[in-house]
């Protein structure tokens, strides 16, 4: 399985909308994790980042690029979605500051570490669980 049909299973077992397991949302949680094709989610990160870095990591690293102009539709189709279930954060400055950037929750950096192993199914239950509290 590529790193893209992994981030896709991980966004497929985490119940997400089909629009939120695009190609796009899919490169978008590989860069937020910093995940290249030949690594593996154990080493995965949570740097913040921003849409403009998203788009980078993903011509780089998979060969597919994006135009700048694009940064709406990241925020529209995955970002905006991704916050909203608790994959990511933001940190809290101004939208329109040139420092506004995102990165993944612990929650979420604790729960993809761990895809592939054994214990994926109970560290889903247990992400499952602490997100509920919000609702």
């Amino acid at each position: 399985m590529t790193k893209v049909e992994e981030a896709r299973e991980i966004l497929t077992q985490l119940q997400v909308p089909k629009q939120q397991q695009s190609d796009l949302c899919c490169y978008v949680l590989l860069a937020m994790a910093y995940i290249q094709e030949s690594a593996n989610w154990e080493y995965a990160s949570n740097d913040w980042i921003r849409i403009h870095d998203i788009i980078s990591f993903t011509e780089k690293n998979y060969g597919v690029a994006y135009a700048e102009n694009s940064r709406e539709t990241f925020r529209k189709q995955a970002i905006h979605h991704f916050r909203n279930a608790a994959f990511i954060e933001d940190n809290g400055l101004a939208t329109n500051s040139p420092n506004y950037r995102y990165r993944l929750t612990e929650e979420m950096l604790l729960l993809i570490t761990h895809f592939g192993k054994k214990d994926w199914e109970k560290k889903k239950n247990f992400f499952f669980e602490r997100a509920s509290v919000f609702d």
